[in-house]
């Protein structure tokens, strides 16, 4: 929003046209705001919120991945970041659906 000010003001005017001054957006506004709908869908995209996942799995069993052995039970953090914006990553997840 800092290197796009354009944006920034694209984004507010749509709010002001839909919510006005007198009060905060609502999630029934949403179908009111594509623009900002949008916006929104590409932060996310360029740079996820947790980068880590968020959510911690656990292994069921004893693993082994790229050299790095992993214990069952393990606590173990997605890299979302990772596997969005790398390719060989994403064809990697691929083969696991």
């Amino acid at each position: 929003m800092c290197t796009s000010p354009e944006i920034q003001k694209r984004a507010q005017a749509e709010i002001d046209s839909v919510v006005g001054h007198d009060r905060l957006p609502e999630f029934k506004d949403r179908d009111n705001l594509p623009y900002i709908e949008a916006l929104l869908s590409e932060v996310f995209r360029w740079m996820t919120v947790t980068p880590l996942g968020g959510i911690p799995h656990a292994s069921v069993n004893d693993d082994e991945y790229e050299g790095y052995f992993i214990p069952g039970g393990a606590t173990v953090f997605p890299n979302i970041w990772l596997a969005l914006f790398h390719s060989h990553s994403i064809q990697y997840m691929l083969t696991l659906i």
